[in-house]
């Protein structure tokens, strides 16, 4: 055959391939064009919900589509013409019209076609694809041999290319691939010894290795945990009312880490939802399912309890549902789901595995809500074992340890004749005041008289004109008493208390406000404080004197009431110790008696251990708490559907038990009816949600959109992914290697996807102008956190501690002032290290968050929130130019210019700013006309040396005052330019 031959068959093949493939392409797929139009122009009211189904008509259904109604078919299979759905459609008469003209909604003569020729096809229904469990798909072998593919992600990124006649761009400049990698698994910028490093690095594995680097930096749990809060809503405070402090960030750290050490998808799920459940769950798993103590929460004291406690498990069906099943499943708390199967019924079993929980609806102004976790540090858990030992020790001692035989029997001896089992009996109580002091401070400290001779009180002593008086009438012991004390006033109280012979006592006290004690002129408790009257707010370990003790008590009023309470617990010796003392004075039981509660320095040895042990709760009590999860266990709650979704409105004859929606796979067998078994449902092999979601979650993080464009829904209303094939296989490939997060992420970034250059060309540009089918690099708008973090680091500022309590770097005045009761929770900024933090660290207050970050599209985190806005505004432009901590990188970037001994010129110094900020050198042209805006700015600084000196002094970091202020002005407009150039906030 000749070439012209040959060359006629490859053209007659290729129109061939054209025919076929336009024919493939008049094919309608009905999940990819059909339920898009009908479910939004006709499921509302032909869909699955059948409280508002119109003539019992389902579109989303077959059966019921094409079944008969008074000799009409709404779908003719075949027959398009003879349809009543397309006669409908097409209609002119206002009354037959679909949809009806009051719905405002109108199909387009496209769509009309394709359910025209859809219907000419046979009219093929298919389950949602979302709900159909994804498979490895397999693609065309031109594609995955083509030299361009790196790895099986391409393959199907090529296909798509193809069908539009589009083809792949080269590789990114290193330097560019570097930048984004970085950025994108770090959140932050690659050092300039790193980008030289890795473009001057020739070996076949320079970029594995540089991939290896940034996945086991520390740096990689902070960016991804960064995308993981706004999904939990992670916040500092409760929201609603006060939005008071609260401290979560305990759980925060739990999901860095689980990041950092790359724990399964599938554990960090289930511990996520149900840690607590666990068997002999440690503290970390139960403060892993604080994910869901998340939520807002109110403390105001007018609110409903139920009402919140509901709207609180309303939060945690929507989070859960829309996080790992992208299902907006919150549609059907009112009544059944309008686009997808998922009934009303079937929402309130999911409800009932979250309405078990012992939190309440009411969230205390006072910190953290039961139930919470002690969370204990490294360095306390090492201090208390040290505690712990010397406790082991004494008690070992304590134990083996004998009083002499002699001292024992000198007890005995003197003690048989007098022993008695009767109990201390009390004076009645004695008052003096009140004294009157110029505040409640001085009403506490002063000695008003009687505090110098608490051993040996004299009631028949008058202390400035005032003298002692008995109790009327006689004060109860065991109850709170008020007082008649005027404000900012001092009230004595004293008493005897005979004891029959030497015992131990516990004294226990209450009082409003301030209070002293002193027993027989040593002081037992001394308490300045400000509170309402309770039983048992103190309590003292004494020892009583046989004969008379003397107990003296000083009350504070600091305003409104005085008040006190009083009890004492104490007991003789035992009846069987005063008879053997008469009887058998040689038993062994008196000596052990004698060890226990007698000998010197056994209770010295006791007293010890108290101490050792108080000291070991003070610090356990000083650990930070986390909130947790936590199920009735004796007394599950009964869940009942809710008519409209109403709190207080349960239809009791329709209680429900946990369970999932039925076009979903059933639980395990044996799988248990609580938040475990649902968590543990979520990772089953063949669930079609969990996996496909979290990829795209991941995938849309390093590409700019998901593969599936609507990330909160996958439901009928969701958008058809740009490349189905590919979804399903990364989903089935992440499930197959065991949920494994980073070698999914070492696969999306090692793909010749992509690693494409960002360049648009004209043929992207007209046959794909969102770049859906990745015919380039993505680029786009880093978010606010990593822009503030980016800045930091190319100054030097950025403090890489990892983890700990929330941070308040520079947020302008009084913004808190607006949204604060009582004039309280006022914004204290941070100083020193705490300025500088990466931005994870932020302590975030949901009523009013940063402003820096919001105008940079963060949300407040009031709602769980899977993917945020990208905008480009004048705002923004203002902060990074204004902002103190925006001001203050440039001001100590250009002191790293100038101060960087292997920098000598302009030139120099403007290419390192430009290689920190972008990632490149600056271009010829670049560099003329930095330089004619460093020579004006050093003109003008060194004609106005204030404003020079007023631009460096904004943020607390010092400046070197070696640098002349004129030139160390005009280089910071420099780092101010070079920071806020396009390029520097992008992500290319």
């Amino acid at each position: 055959m000749d070439d012209k031959t040959m060359t006629s068959v490859i053209r007659i093949l290729g129109l061939l391939g054209l025919l076929v493939a336009a024919q493939a392409e008049t094919v309608i797929d009905f999940n990819r064009d059909i339920r898009p139009v009908i479910s939004r122009n006709c499921l509302a009211c032909h869909g699955p919900d059948e409280h508002e189904r119109k003539a019992g008509l389902r579109l989303d259904d077959r059966d019921s589509a094409t079944k008969a109604r008074d000799g009409q078919q709404t779908i003719v299979p075949g027959d398009a013409e003879a349809s009543l759905l397309i006669r409908r459609i097409r209609s002119t008469d206002p009354e037959d019209l679909m949809p009806p003209p009051k719905s405002h909604k109108q199909l387009t003569t496209d769509e009309i076609g394709l359910l025209e020729t859809w219907i000419t096809q046979g009219a093929p229904y298919a389950d949602h694809w979302a709900f159909i469990p994804p498979n490895k798909a397999n693609i065309g072998e031109s594609a995955v041999y083509h030299h361009w593919a790196k790895n099986p992600i391409d393959p199907f990124i090529l296909d798509q290319l193809e069908r539009k006649e589009l083809s792949p761009l080269e590789e990114a400049s290193r330097r560019l691939l570097l930048r984004r990698v970085t950025f994108d698994l770090t959140g932050l910028p690659p050092s300039i010894e790193d980008l030289r490093a890795f473009e001057k690095d020739s070996h076949f594995n320079a970029y594995d290795r540089g991939l290896d680097r940034l996945l086991a930096s520390p740096r990689y749990g902070e960016r991804m945990t960064l995308a993981w809060m706004d999904a939990a809503r992670y916040g500092d405070t409760s929201v609603m009312h006060a939005d008071g402090n609260r401290d979560m960030w305990p759980w925060r750290d739990w999901v860095l880490n689980a990041y950092n050490h790359n724990k399964p998808f599938d554990e960090f799920t289930v511990e996520q939802l149900a840690g607590d459940l666990l068997p002999n769950a440690s503290v970390e798993q139960q403060v892993a399912s604080g994910f869901n103590r998340n939520h807002a929460t109110s403390d105001e004291g007018g609110a409903i309890p139920e009402e919140l406690r509901v709207e609180y498990v309303v939060d945690r069906v929507k989070t859960t549902a829309n996080v790992w099943m992208a299902l907006t499943m919150e549609c059907s708390q009112c009544h059944d789901h309008k686009y997808d199967p998922i009934s009303q019924k079937e929402y309130y079993q999911f409800f009932a595995y979250f309405n078990n929980t012992t939190d309440p609806g009411m969230q205390t102004r006072n910190g953290n809500q039961k139930p919470f976790a002690r969370v204990l540090s490294k360095d306390l858990k090492g201090q208390l074992g040290k505690v712990g030992q010397r406790i082991t020790a004494l008690e070992n001692r304590r134990q083996v340890t004998e009083p002499p035989q002699a001292e024992v029997s000198a007890w005995i001896a003197s003690t048989k004749g007098s022993a008695t089992a009767d109990k201390p009996k009390f004076s009645e109580w004695q008052q003096l005041g009140p004294f009157k002091a110029k505040d409640g401070k001085q009403a506490f400290r002063k000695d008003f008289g009687p505090e110098a001779k608490a051993a040996n009180v004299d009631v028949s002593k008058k202390h400035g004109k005032k003298s002692w008086q008995n109790s009327e009438p006689a004060w109860e012991d065991g109850k709170t008493h008020a007082l008649a004390i005027s404000e900012n006033s001092a009230l004595y109280l004293a008493r005897e208390i005979v004891s029959p012979s030497s015992m131990k006592a516990t004294i226990h006290l209450g009082s409003d406000d301030g209070i002293k004690a002193w027993l027989n002129g040593k002081s037992i408790v001394s308490k300045d404080t400000q509170r309402s009257i309770a039983a048992n707010q103190e309590k003292a370990e004494v020892t009583l004197n046989p004969g008379k003790n003397q107990l003296l008590m000083k009350i504070v009023n600091r305003g409104s009431q005085g008040g006190f309470y009083f009890r004492l617990h104490a007991e003789g010796f035992p009846k069987e110790i005063v008879a053997l003392l008469k009887s058998d004075p040689t038993s062994n039981k008196l000596a052990t008696f004698y060890k226990e509660k007698l000998w010197a320095e056994g209770l010295e040895m006791d007293h010890k251990i108290t101490e050792l042990r108080s000291q070991e709760k003070t610090m356990v009590d000083s650990a930070p708490t986390s909130m947790i999860m936590e199920d009735n266990r004796d007394k599950p709650r009964m869940t009942y559907i809710l008519n409209r979704g109403q709190y207080d409105q349960p239809k009791k004859d329709q209680p429900v038990s946990p369970g999932l929606p039925a076009s979903l796979p059933p639980l395990l067998e044996g799988a248990s009816a609580n938040r475990l078994g649902l968590a543990q449902w979520l990772t089953q092999p063949n669930h079609p949600l969990t996996a496909r979601v979290a990829a795209n979650r991941y995938w849309a993080m390093l590409f700019g959109e998901g593969i599936v464009r609507t990330i909160g829904d996958f439901g009928s209303q969701g958008a058809w992914p740009s490349h189905p094939g590919l979804i399903d296989w990364l989903a089935v490939d992440f499930v197959e290697s065991g949920w494994n997060v980073k070698r999914m992420l070492r696969q999306m970034v090692t793909s010749a996807t992509y690693r494409q250059s960002s360049r648009i060309t004209p043929a992207s540009r007209q046959h794909d102008p969102e770049n859906r089918l990745l015919a380039h690099g993505p680029r786009f708008r880093l978010q606010g956190e990593l822009i503030r973090d980016q800045a930091l680091a190319i100054s030097g500022l950025l403090v890489e501690q990892v983890g700990g309590r929330g941070v308040k770097p520079y947020q302008p005045l009084n913004i808190w002032n607006e949204v604060s009761l009582n004039g309280g929770l006022r914004y204290k900024q941070d100083n020193a290290d705490k300025l500088y933090r990466r931005s994870i660290y932020t302590f975030w207050k949901r009523s009013a968050p940063m402003p820096n970050m919001m105008i940079f599209d963060a949300p407040s985190r009031e709602k769980c929130t899977l993917q945020r806005p990208r905008t480009n505004t004048p705002l923004q432009a203002l902060v990074t130019l204004n902002d103190p901590q925006f001001v203050e990188t440039a001001r100590v970037l250009a002191q790293r210019l100038l101060l960087n001994d292997r920098l000598k010129t302009d030139n120099q110094r403007i290419n390192d700013a430009y290689e920190l900020g972008t990632g490149r050198t600056a271009t010829e042209r670049e560099l003329t006309l930095i330089r004619d805006i460093l020579r004006k700015k050093r003109q003008i600084f060194q004609a106005t040396p204030k404003d020079a000196e007023a631009l460096l002094g904004v943020g607390e970091s010092p400046r070197n005052s070696t640098l002349d202020s004129s030139e160390h002005a005009a280089w910071t407009i420099v780092a101010q330019l070079i920071l806020n150039l396009d390029e520097s906030l992008t992500r290319g």
